[in-house]
């Protein structure tokens, strides 16, 4: 199983860890990204992405999700993507997919949403992750035909399965299911039954944990009620051949020991899965 770190794990750095609460208690995540779009651009690109990069490097890691503020649409020239790609290079990490901006706001035009997957292009990426409004979904599906991309739709307000397949059915196989677990853990849902129950309509994993039902403050994979050992024991039985995102966004304090600590368990528990599965 190959694991990737989503970049958006680091979504309050630049706003200097001064959020007192996540998304369901008053965290601002628009605010956050503005700031790094804001301090990821120009000159201070490369300095910046490379400290980051070798960041996860260090941490373990060797995949990436990448959040569209460390390289957002509106902003990217071809200067920066190749020295994205060159320092991406230079670390041997390698992105997965890019996590959009604009599927999910009804503000955002066409040609807006197409800026995503001309950047997603130019980066040699052929997976695109959001979640996405319905008013939105069809301008995503043709786009992503006309770039031949797929597209995972992250769930965030939907609760059980049934929610998932409503959104992604008339749009199946491009568009299908980025499972989120930590949203389903929010809403008290069975994860583990959840990919059960979608088996062939999942494209990719964000893996995620929470504190608490009704709340959406994350934390180390194992620590909270998600049950990510029976989520991936659940992805070892629909023998789930895509890659998995680690993903922990606390607003008020750095995640970086967390997230080392979650990709140590998580390994192990994969190691012991796939021993019980040679018996």
């Amino acid at each position: 199983m190959n694991w990737a770190l989503m970049t958006a794990n680091y979504v309050a750095e630049e706003s200097g860890y001064a959020i007192s609460h996540g998304w369901l208690q008053g965290g601002d995540w628009g605010k956050c990204h503005n700031v790094t779009v804001e301090n990821y651009q120009g000159i201070k690109f490369a300095d910046k992405f490379e400290r980051l990069i070798y960041k996860i490097k260090q941490m373990g890691y060797n995949y990436i999700e990448l959040w569209s503020a460390h390289l957002d649409p509106s902003i990217a020239n071809i200067k920066m993507i190749d020295e994205a790609l060159n320092i991406l290079q230079k670390n041997d990490v390698n992105i997965i997919s890019y996590y959009a901006v604009g599927f999910d706001r009804s503000d955002y035009t066409e040609n807006d949403i197409r800026r995503n997957f001309e950047v997603a292009k130019e980066l040699g990426v052929s997976m695109i992750t959001q979640t996405i409004i319905n008013q939105n979904a069809p301008i995503v599906h043709k786009l992503a035909e006309e770039y031949s991309m797929k597209i995972g739709w992250e769930n965030h307000p939907e609760k059980n399965s049934a929610e998932i397949i409503h959104n992604i059915k008339s749009y199946s196989p491009i568009i299908r299911s980025a499972l989120d677990t930590g949203w389903l853990g929010t809403y008290n849902c069975d994860a583990a039954q959840v990919i059960r129950e979608l088996k062939d309509s999942i494209l990719h994993v964000h893996l995620k944990d929470v504190k608490a039902v009704g709340g959406h403050d994350s934390c180390a994979l194992g620590d909270g009620i998600v049950d990510i050992k029976g989520v991936l024991e659940a992805l070892k039985d629909i023998n789930y051949q895509g890659k998995i995102t680690v993903e922990h966004e606390p607003h008020n304090y750095d995640p970086t020991n967390e997230l080392m600590e979650s990709l140590t368990r998580i390994k192990s528990w994969w190691n012991e899965i796939e021993r019980r599965a040679e018996v």
